[in-house]
């Protein structure tokens, strides 16, 4: 995610570069910042230079206010409306992060449907007919357990829960009894609350292959996971970029002065 910030602020930064060399006339130089009210509105000239643009393109004050919000919900519009060519780099990052995020999100459905398969034919078939859809955390315990082990060790009656510890279940009974000494009631509680239930019962005994691929399959979605989740914070750093670009633009103004150079100064007032 970093690398991905740094290109694109490089890009950014890139653009200001070349901007600034084509708008930079001769003989130009910077003054200290002086507020809204010093500046003199009575000349043309000196009206039209309160809000510059890359492309020489004069934008209203009523417009122009706006821009900053325009750039927070699409990035690049206020740059557009301010007359600023960078406007390209930011809608450009957007559609591209966009485009890798439905991309990666693709991906993640698509590797989803492929361990799900897996456990239903090679690890649930065999115990239910009825196999119903569990969690990312449920698949998780899939991938880390060879077996679930069974939910009871009787059919009909009271539950008596698995003792193999070997197996997910037994693990939990394990846990439930050194949780609750000496309080059996307790203890089985919070067994029937952990443990997988018959419908959700899996063994990937004699379907060692079909583990290792389920196990991939699995790292292949947590990969495509946050890769999405990357994408969403390159997407809301750009919103944020392009918001504050467009309002530090806003405020900035060139007044004329007396000797042919130009004064750079700001209005902090909205």
């Amino acid at each position: 995610m970093v690398a991905r910030l740094v290109l694109a602020t490089a890009c950014l930064a890139a653009v200001h570069v070349l901007q600034a060399q084509r708008m930079e006339p001769a003989g130009v130089t910077a003054s200290p910042m002086r507020s809204m009210s010093e500046l003199s509105t009575s000349d043309s000239t000196t009206r039209t230079l309160l809000r510059p643009t890359g492309s020489g393109r004069r934008v209203s004050d009523r417009v122009d206010r706006y821009a900053p919000i325009a750039s927070a919900v699409v990035p690049g519009s206020g740059q557009f409306m301010l007359g600023h060519d960078r406007f390209v780099a930011y809608a450009a990052v957007e559609v591209l992060t966009w485009w890798k995020y439905f991309k990666d999100s693709r991906e993640q459905n698509r590797q989803e449907a492929l361990f799900k398969e897996l456990a239903r034919d090679a690890a649930r078939s065999h115990f239910s007919s009825v196999l119903p859809d569990g969690g990312w955390t449920y698949y998780e315990q899939m991938r880390d357990w060879q077996e679930s082990g069974r939910y009871s060790q009787t059919d009909n009656g009271p539950i008596v829960p698995e003792t193999n510890d070997s197996t997910y279940n037994g693990s939990r009974w394990q846990l439930a009894q050194a949780t609750h000494i000496n309080d059996h009631a307790a203890a089985l509680a919070e067994y029937e609350q952990l443990a997988i239930k018959p419908d959700f019962r899996w063994s990937w005994t004699n379907a060692g292959l079909q583990w290792d691929i389920f196990k991939r399959t699995t790292a292949n979605r947590n990969d495509a996971y946050h890769a999405g989740v990357t994408d969403l914070a390159i997407i809301a750093a750009n919103h944020m970029l392009s918001m504050v670009d467009a309002f530090v633009a806003f405020r900035l103004q060139v007044q004329p002065m007396p000797n042919g150079r130009t004064g750079v100064g700001g209005n902090l007032r909205w």
